[in-house]
């Protein structure tokens, strides 16, 4: 097997012996060269890299290093407050503090921090919020405007700002939080499914089949919402999307096709069209390689259809019979994770560049109704009961990684 690296190899090891000879040499002289700590460190960062090359054909060839597998850590609540009902939607306000959208129109905080380095032993715990008694009506987007405002859509014109002079901690929503209710003043119906596609732009569903522009606007001080009524496109039977550049998305419908859509000249332009696959588009996401490039969407639908496309060629780059419809996905630094109403949970990994199915790393007979990413390895789960678990990917990440495995036992 032919091993691809960055880096000359030959140039790394002929001034690892170099830098090992001047540091004997220091030994003898008690002198070290001026520019032995730059030396050093430069070889540091060559180091690094190359064991970044190396990362791929350990997971993917070397059978006597760990194999990538999945667990589920179910969280502990802590204090008197629990989910009011089936969170809907996450929204991350920074390491350690989220707000949900629950199903039945309750607005809560949670605060949770969760170890580096996971065992049984040591639990998990989150702590809730209670809801928001301001917020009343059904969100149907949550957005961070800045570190002291929220923004909440609701699904019947209204809006509102939830501001905080600290949003470090679990806040005391009766002391530390204060809500701004605005109305739109137009005859816009109401925020459906909503997408940021660029700066301050977003795309909202105001009624059956039409995605329409709005932007958000700060004016003397105060937020307010410009609807671009005249700035829409019919997409018949539309189902998800997602954003894949900037003011530039995918949607997908119940036929199975993707549309291809740009604002751009002040229109929204349907750049182009793909058939997926013969069945109901559920979910789709931008695949994010280890280097946090998305140069790939996955695409997931009833009957288990799942399809990888690339945005570049404008072709299928694979494709999977999975069991189950799959209605929920996530993706983060190389990996992918996908739901099934089968009480299933698959893997999709990051591999020179190309992505595949890992079908040892598959979770089965558990059963979970949304998925969040955290980071690199840990992914938010939620449970038919609207409790939280951490779903940890056990994969070589990093350099660190290796450096802690026993690689030649």
């Amino acid at each position: 097997m032919k091993v691809n690296l960055s880096i000359d190899g030959e140039y790394f090891k002929n001034e690892v012996k170099d830098l090992r000879t001047k540091l004997e040499k220091c030994k003898e002289t008690g002198i070290l060269d001026d520019d032995f700590e730059d030396k050093l460190d430069k070889l540091l960062q060559i180091e690094k890299n190359l064991l970044i090359d190396l990362i791929p054909y350990y997971r993917t060839y070397v059978d006597d290093v760990k194999k990538t597998s999945m667990k589920v850590f179910p969280m502990k609540e802590l204090g008197s407050f629990t989910s009011h009902g089936l969170p809907q939607s996450i929204l991350r306000i920074n390491k350690n503090l989220f707000i949900a959208n629950s199903i039945n129109s309750k607005i809560q905080f949670f605060y949770t921090d969760i170890p580096k380095n996971l065992s049984e032993e040591k639990e998990i715990v989150v702590e809730w919020s209670p809801p928001i008694k301001e917020i009343k009506e059904k969100i149907s987007f949550i957005y961070k405007l800045n570190h002291k405002e929220i923004l909440l859509l609701g699904a019947k014109r209204g809006y509102s700002i939830i501001l905080s002079d600290d949003f470090d901690k679990l806040p005391d929503i009766n002391e530390e939080i204060k809500v701004k209710r605005i109305q739109i003043d137009s005859d816009f119906k109401g925020f459906g499914i909503t997408l940021e596609i660029g700066d301050t732009l977003f795309i909202t569903e105001n009624k059956k089949n039409t995605l329409t522009l709005f932007e958000i606007m700060k004016e003397n001080g105060e937020y307010f919402l410009n609807v671009h009524t005249n700035i829409s496109c019919i997409i018949p039977n539309w189902t998800a999307m997602e954003k894949i550049g900037k003011n530039y998305f995918v949607v997908g419908t119940k036929d199975g096709i993707i549309y291809f859509i740009k604002y751009e000249d002040g229109q929204l332009r349907i750049l182009g069209e793909t058939y997926i696959f013969h069945n109901i588009i559920r979910k789709i996401n931008c695949l994010e390689d280890e280097k946090g490039n998305k140069k790939s969407i996955i695409v997931i639908g009833n009957k288990g259809q799942c399809k990888i496309f690339d945005l570049y060629e404008d072709t299928i780059l694979e494709s999977y019979d999975l069991k189950g419809n799959l209605f929920d996905l996530q993706s983060v630094k190389g990996t992918s994770v996908v739901l099934s109403e089968d009480g299933i949970i698959y893997l999709f990994e990051e591999n020179f560049g190309s992505w595949h199915l890992n079908e040892e790393a598959t979770i089965k007979d558990i059963f979970f109704t949304n998925i969040f990413k955290l980071n690199i390895s840990k992914y938010l789960l939620i449970d038919i009961e609207g409790e939280l678990n951490l779903l940890y990917i056990d994969r070589i990440h990093t350099p660190q990684d290796l450096w802690n495995m026993a690689l030649y036992q």
